[in-house]
């Protein structure tokens, strides 16, 4: 048998922490998989990590963080023939699945969710017994005795609920919740349905839009009202009627506000074992007791009893050395300082700060907040586990700000050396910004995580790099290239030239200083050279405004813009500003490449603004939208009260008292407001059906191949920011993207394409439309 474990995240921009644990034997393969942040799709992706072997997701906290690649990594896996998954985690697991009704519904894989306060304190399969261990910060305790609790027997910590949410029967809300989860994901029950399908995408959308007409109606008690009139058999179809079909089901309790539910700020460990290692055979005890070797050794060893040729029976426990315990590990998220007195106080640890080697864990994974590590409290708990413990830092101030997705990065580079101001080449730091070696009371076994890295378990114990990806270097990557693309540099320096003697061509317009950045370009899910939607729109003096977000958008912006509060760039601009300037996020609609990455700007969006009572932050969206922030809320706090919201359409007019304009239409459907605006236009402007031929006759993940029919097109990347005055330029750089990327068109579509998002380019002859 082989088994590792493995590091995917680290705490980077791109990626929160995450680990894969790989069991390989005889009996087939198995994956489990430790939280699903953003980014956990796109680096599997990069590093070619299938995760079709994984039935078993298991989350340190229901908080952002740790789930926001979820709802995405659960389509993909549907998608790629997943029949069935199992999520295990804390309080509000299943209340933010079912929140996410509006726009995840598969109808090929069933999901089931396991609240360990509900469900029982253990995990068991073949491979792994998972003991899950409960966190709590230190203000917790101190809730007053008016809250009621419950006494959790095999911790002895308890968990307490807000009085009002007394009057819902907590299992009762859990079970209806789990009911909405399995309309959503219904494999085997599609036969009951037979008009139910998600062979088709547009299907599957028209199901989700049937179902979800929302309603705004308060839905406190909605779940009890909804459980009456299915009980009086007048209101509600016998469900065991054919027909009363998923759909109609749907229909019924989709629209619904789900019952509310209270922010839980558990956190929870888990302390994993492998099988017990068996004793060794002793051929010595087995030829004295009268066996010979052959098939019976082999039984014994299998642990079945066989009989000697004198009629005696020998059991395996008379031929088999004693057996050891399994294999520990343990995976800890400790987000904040608060949280270490529970670390320390908590007895289910104390069994393996031992000196016995057999029952040390091998490796202790510590996703850590900042302050963890320095806090000497937590430094005497690391030390109190054996010598030869291994441990493996994931925090963003010990972990370096390497790049992650280094397909991209390259490309980012090599488009640089056309305009390194258009192309500007993502912030990276392969160094940490803190040492683990100026920590002076942390074991002398303490590394820092990296992506791909490995522990290896079986065969034998060990850390293994082999894995790792390269690492970015901008200065050794340039000096590859010049080594080896003499063509693309020449000509890509003819396009500089080109560009310089066509300045003229820049007009005094207005908004000519309003900057697109296209942070995401892709399509549907990530690839490995571009991430999905997102696009920023800085308007001078006004700040920013979002068009689709994404998952991985905050990530993009923070490759783009640099560190928190150090600006990456020769604009100055740095994310903090950015974040606090932003006045605007627009969400075409509700598919889940335009969206999932909201939630992570609203809280940065809102930890910037706390305490602010006045800052208020417009989000624009399909009704559906409004729902998922608003149910959303309840699992944390992501500022949803200072949030204006409005209704919108497939397509808006973002239009400026200036007097420029810009359109913007997600990858939908055609709509009558498109075409008007079609109609509007000059005929010398480049129509929106020229533009989308050439999105749909091209998908190749770089770049597609442009015609001369196409000389007012110009292509995207990942974190191109262009000026509106400055948009005539992009047409002109097609003539280098093409030796830039001859090989890829000519070998056609590669294995994680995507579409393409192209900025299309009005001409200013004629009239006074603006781009």
């Amino acid at each position: 048998m082989k088994s590792y474990i493995q590091i995917l995240g680290s705490g980077t921009f791109d990626v929160n922490p995450s680990v894969l644990v790989h069991y390989d034997n005889q009996k087939g393969c198995k994956r489990y998989l430790f939280n699903c942040g953003e980014g956990t799709q796109r680096i599997c992706l990069q590093n070619k990590l299938r995760l079709v072997k994984t039935k078993n997701i298991f989350l340190t906290r229901v908080n952002w963080e740790c789930v926001g690649g979820l709802p995405g990594m659960l389509l993909t896996l549907a998608d790629t023939g997943t029949k069935d998954i199992k999520i295990f985690g804390g309080e509000n697991l299943t209340h933010f699945l079912t929140a996410t009704r509006g726009f995840v519904m598969r109808s090929t894989m069933s999901v089931e969710t396991h609240e360990f306060q509900e469900d029982g304190m253990e995990f068991k399969d073949e491979n792994l017994t998972i003991l899950p261990v409960f966190l709590y910060p230190e203000w917790q305790k101190n809730i007053t005795s008016s809250s009621s609790s419950t006494q959790n027997l095999e911790t002895g910590t308890k968990r307490t609920r807000d009085s009002t949410l007394d009057e819902i029967n907590i299992n009762s809300t859990l079970k209806y919740k789990k009911e909405i989860l399995s309309l959503m994901f219904n494999q085997g029950q599609l036969s009951n349905d037979p008009k139910s399908s998600n062979k088709k995408r547009s299907k599957y959308d028209e199901d989700i839009d049937t179902a979800m007409n929302i309603s705004d109606e308060p839905q406190d008690n909605q779940m009890m009202q909804t459980s009456k009139k299915s009980n009086s058999g007048k209101s509600s179809p016998n469900r065991g009627d054919n027909k009363y079909s998923l759909r109609e089901r749907r229909k019924e309790v989709f629209p619904k506000r789900l019952p509310k539910s209270q922010h839980s700020f558990t956190s929870v460990a888990y302390i994993c074992k492998g099988p017990d290692y068996k004793g060794k055979f002793d051929p010595l005890a087995a030829k004295a007791l009268g066996l010979e070797p052959g098939p019976q050794y082999a039984d014994l060893v299998r642990g079945n009893s066989v009989t000697a040729p004198d009629g005696t029976v020998i059991h395996p426990h008379q031929v088999m050395g004693p057996s050891r315990p399994g294999m520990t590990f343990i995976i800890l998220d400790v987000p904040s300082t608060s949280y270490i007195s529970s670390v320390c106080e908590s007895p289910e640890f104390v069994t393996y700060q031992t000196s016995n080697k057999d029952t040390q864990p091998r490796v202790i994974i510590h996703m850590v907040g900042n302050g963890v590590l320095e806090d000497k409290r937590y430094q005497e708990w690391m030390n109190k586990f054996g010598p030869e413990t291994e441990h493996i830092i994931a925090n963003e101030k010990y972990c370096p700000q390497r790049i992650i997705f280094y397909s991209s990065a390259l490309s980012q580079l090599k488009l640089s050396k056309i305009d390194e101001n258009h192309f500007r080449i993502p912030y990276y730091s392969n160094e940490p910004i803190k040492q683990l070696k100026s920590l002076d009371n942390i074991p002398n076994k303490a590394s820092f995580a990296v992506p791909m890295m490995i522990y290896q378990t079986e065969p034998s114990f060990k850390l293994d790099m082999s894995q790792l990806g390269p690492v970015f270097d901008h200065n050794i990557e340039s000096d590859k290239l010049l080594e080896s693309s003499d063509d693309y540099l020449n000509i890509a320096e003819e396009v500089k030239q080109e560009v310089a003697r066509s300045h003229s061509e820049a007009k005094n317009i207005p908004g000519k200083d309003v900057i697109i950045t296209t942070l995401g370009t892709g399509s549907t899910f990530p690839s490995k050279y571009r991430n999905v939607s997102a696009t920023l729109i800085k308007i001078p003096n006004n700040g920013f405004i979002l068009l689709d977000v994404g998952e991985g958008t905050l990530g993009s912006m923070s490759r783009h813009f640099g560190p928190y509060d150090q600006p990456h760039g020769n604009d100055q601009t740095s994310l903090e500003s950015c974040i606090s300037s932003l006045k605007c996020i627009f969400i075409s609609h509700m598919h889940a490449d335009h969206h999932l990455g909201i939630v992570r700007v609203l809280k940065k969006w809102n930890e910037i603004h706390k305490g602010v009572d006045d800052a208020t932050i417009s989000v624009f969206g399909p009704s559906r939208l409004r729902k998922w922030l608003e149910e959303y809320s309840d699992v944390e706090d992501i500022g949803f009260s200072k949030q204006q919201k409005g209704n919108n359409t497939s397509l808006d007019s973002i239009e400026h008292s200036d007097g420029w304009k810009i359109v913007y239409s997600g990858d939908t459907r055609p709509c009558e407001d498109l075409v008007r605006v079609e109609q509007a236009l000059s005929k010398n402007h480049s129509t929106t059906e020229e533009a989308v031929s050439v999105g749909e006759s091209q998908r190749y993940p770089k770049v597609p191949v442009f015609t001369d029919d196409h000389g007012r097109v110009g292509i995207s990347f990942d974190l191109m920011q262009v000026s509106i005055g400055e948009l005539y330029k992009l047409p002109k750089f097609v003539k280098a993207l093409k030796v830039l990327y001859a090989d890829e068109n000519e070998a056609g579509i590669e294995e994680d394409d995507n579409v393409y998002e192209e900025v299309y380019i009005e001409d200013e002859e004629d009239d006074n439309e603006n781009k």
